[in-house]
């Protein structure tokens, strides 16, 4: 890493093929060795998992003393607490448990496990800086979605510790702790059964993007005094696009290619070893597959 990184400052001007990298992760994550087609998600998670586990050695004995505590490089820009609080539907007693995450994966319409959505022509729509067009599902209405009340129903009643007996619950995922770097993968790879395929449905996503509305502070403040106040968003809530990897093709047969942000609004498109300038539609107009955000506080003015 520290090779790549010097190599990415370094001002040369010819692509810089990361040939040793690859091969360390071929080492570590024999899964994503060979040349077969590989999951760009799987690889972005393999990679933080090598670099998160032969980073470890800088915790300062934290590790050893609370294993739920990590303080290398990689939780420290990536890892966000996910939470879970599953409730009763007879006491209304609730469970609460915080997970850590590297990334949030969210369903999309179109799938058969998420809400209904036609899959609207683009055409004659403009995308802009948010992401509220209108008819045009984006990324803000997977995250409702994702962190919306979900009736587990009577096939999947959990053992309630108030009732002491089985019960139907609602479980509902929310943001305990937001990380500085947060990645968005859309599942456009759906398994079910025997089939496979692959979902093209257009998302549209923002330039700028504000999580508040899907804490866990949030939802605790809307069940105890209503709706808060919109005009008052914590900045550090706030996050500013700056990576994105499409992924062109169908399921057996793909290809990979990103856009990346090397000032604000300069854009660049990643296509192997070719480089170019890339204009904001071309981004906002791509098929998203990763998202990633940083938050907006190390911008630079």
């Amino acid at each position: 890493m520290s090779s790549l990184f010097h190599a990415m400052y370094s001002g040369s001007r010819t692509p810089h093929i990361p040939y040793k990298l690859l091969h360390l992760i071929w080492i570590h994550a024999e899964h994503l060795a060979g040349y077969r087609q590989q999951d760009a998600h799987e690889f972005l998670i393999a990679i933080l998992d090598v670099l998160h586990r032969h980073s470890k050695d800088d915790n300062g004995g934290q590790e050893t003393n609370n294993p739920n505590c990590c303080n290398c490089i990689i939780d420290q820009i990536f890892t966000g607490g996910l939470q879970s609080d599953v409730t009763c539907q007879t006491c209304h007693s609730v469970s609460t448990t915080i997970d850590p995450c590297w990334d949030i994966s969210l369903d999309l319409p179109g799938s058969c496990a998420t809400f209904d959505s036609q899959n609207p022509e683009r055409a004659d729509s403009t995308v802009s800086r948010d992401d509220h067009i209108p008819g045009i599902p984006s990324l803000t209405d997977c995250l409702q979605w994702f962190t919306r009340p979900e009736h587990l129903g009577s096939s999947a009643k959990i053992k309630c510790n108030s009732c002491q007996s089985y019960q139907e619950s609602t479980k509902q995922l929310t943001m305990k702790k937001l990380p500085i770097v947060a990645c968005f993968h859309l599942k456009r790879f759906e398994h079910v059964g025997k089939q496979r395929r692959k979902i093209n449905t257009f998302i549209s996503f923002p330039l700028e993007l504000d999580m508040t509305p899907f804490l866990a502070s949030t939802k605790e403040s809307r069940m105890k005094e209503g709706q808060p106040p919109t005009d008052c968003v914590p900045n550090e809530n706030k996050y500013s696009l700056f990576a994105v990897i499409n992924h062109h093709g169908t399921l057996e047969s793909g290809h990979y290619t990103s856009f990346i942000r090397q000032q604000k609004d300069q854009w660049f498109s990643c296509d192997d070893a070719i480089i170019t300038k890339a204009t904001i539609e071309d981004l906002l107009y791509s098929e998203g597959y990763l998202l990633f955000y940083h938050k907006q506080g190390l911008e630079k003015d």
